[in-house]
């Protein structure tokens, strides 16, 4: 298991950082396994405080 903190959205070390607030997930989840966020998508928290990629949507305008 790995630890993940919904706040920051980072992997957080035990040991190493302030483990508090922190939730496990498992080794092979994708937030540690993808090197990459895919383009048009940002990274989220979902309800659970789990990692989740959201699609970047435009307004009218063109900004994001």
């Amino acid at each position: 298991m790995r630890l993940f903190n919904p706040i920051t959205m980072t992997e957080v070390i035990h040991g190493f950082h302030d483990t508090g607030g922190a939730i496990q997930l498992p080794e092979d989840n994708w937030f540690f396994t993808m090197r990459e966020i895919p383009e048009g998508m940002r990274l989220d928290v979902n309800e659970k405080g789990e990692p989740s990629l959201m699609e970047i949507k435009s307004d009218i305008s063109g900004n994001e």
